[in-house]
């Protein structure tokens, strides 16, 4: 028998970016929203088209409520990432914890390839409870800067293009390239994963943003591109070079960088242009500073540190400016992140950046749907979508750390408990 639920009363905050319905009125037949209106003679209509017999409904007074889209973490390692890390107490626990804080969709952007496919697959057919996982492989990486993660060392384009034909045979959904990829490998991999279907996803060093988007990366990942083409030429990129400057010199790199530089405004064209949506992890940056800084809880002691995240949330803020796509996306489980409370962290910091609340919900939602292509099926609240939502008991307009005072997750049409 279908279940019809009719949720009343609450206020709406639907995704889009549209202004809060206060009063809304949305009904769910099953998994999908079938009605989203405020019309009292709509839904008494709408009932007599649907009073038979077979269907039971389920009347909730929301009134005083807020109701947004599920929530969707876009940067979200629940297979681990370390080598030899994976562990499926840890994946289960994680996923989880990030269905009881409202993540319904998350990107896993890079894991072991078999078993982040199987978790995947688990959670799919319902083996196991958690957010529809949308995921990576092992990283590809060049040996140059080999790093402790679960990575396939390509030197070759013809080692490229068999690693991407291998992981698009087993059922990614993304490919994942990483720091020690120069231009011409990550050229081979792209062109190899689109003429299999696939996204590519970077998180790149030897290849800066702005080649990487002319070469037709589909996503970039973390919010400060630390690369010695993007620091101004001269000086600043000597500077980088003789300090032996690498991939995670995030600091000294931040220390540098002059956002009004050709460099990083030819960066920025070709995220626009491209298309190419980036989740700033802004929680990583946010971590790092504070294990560098003796700082408290709110902010940090060193004025050295205050710049560099005041720089990091400025860079946030002209991406968004300039009308480059900002993800939520987390990190877990590097530094500690906690899955779930993590990415409302990162909400909160989008928010700090500047970005107003309304803004910030629709990039925790339809962004993160849009950027997997799969904006036509949910994140958002409207007719036709999936029923995926949470209920709130304040105003996340009003304050955006209110995403956390969650009364209620329903996922494809059903409340999980919480």
């Amino acid at each position: 028998n279908d279940t019809i639920s009719v949720l009343v009363g609450a206020t709406l905050i639907d995704g889009t970016g549209d202004p809060p319905k206060p009063n809304a009125v949305i009904i769910i037949n099953g998994n999908k929203i079938v009605v989203v209106t405020n019309e009292t003679e709509y839904y008494d209509q709408y009932f007599s088209l649907i009073n038979n017999e077979t269907a039971k409904v389920n009347f909730l007074n929301l009134t005083g409520k807020y109701v947004i889209p599920g929530l969707f973490d876009m940067h979200a390692h629940v297979a681990g990432v370390r080598k030899n890390s994976y562990n499926q107490n840890f994946s289960e626990n994680a996923l989880e914890m990030l269905l009881d804080y409202g993540i319904t969709t998350i990107r896993n952007p890079a894991g072991p390839t078999n078993q982040s496919i199987a978790l995947k697959h688990n959670i799919s057919q319902g083996n196991i409870e958690g957010p529809e996982i949308f995921t990576a492989g092992r990283l590809l990486n060049g040996p140059q800067i080999a790093i402790p993660f679960v990575e396939k060392q390509i030197s070759t384009e013809e080692e490229a293009q068999e690693e991407v034909r291998h992981q698009a045979a087993a059922g990614v959904d993304y490919i994942k390239l990483y720091v020690g990829l120069p231009p011409n490998l990550v050229k081979a991999a792209i062109d190899e994963a689109h003429r299999q279907g696939i996204s590519v996803i970077g998180h790149l060093y030897m290849t800066s943003w702005t080649d990487a988007a002319n070469l037709g990366i589909d996503a970039l990942t973390h919010g400060v591109p630390v690369n010695p083409f993007l620091l101004s030429a001269g000086d600043k990129r000597e500077k980088f070079l003789e300090n032996g400057g690498g991939p995670f010199d995030h600091f000294l790199w931040l220390d540098l960088v002059d956002f009004n530089s050709t460099e990083v405004e030819e960066m920025i064209n070709a995220l626009v242009e491209n298309d190419i949506p980036v989740d700033p992890t802004l929680s990583i940056y946010e971590a790092l500073l504070k294990e560098e800084d003796d700082g408290n809880d709110y902010g940090f002691s060193d004025p050295q540190n205050q710049l560099r995240w005041a720089k990091v949330l400025q860079l946030t803020k002209i991406l968004y400016d300039n009308g480059v796509q900002i993800l939520s996306g987390s990190d877990i489980p590097n530094f500690e992140l906690v899955p779930g409370a993590s990415l409302h962290n990162e909400l909160e910091l989008l928010a700090e950046s500047g970005i107003k609340p309304l803004q910030v919900i629709e990039i925790a939602t339809n962004n993160g749907a849009k950027a997997l292509g799969i904006d036509d099926i949910t994140g958002t609240i409207q007719s036709g979508k999936q029923a995926d939502m949470i209920v709130l008991s304040a105003n996340p307009l009003e304050n955006i750390n209110n995403t956390k005072q969650i009364e209620a997750v329903m996922v494809d049409g059903k409340f999980i408990d919480i």
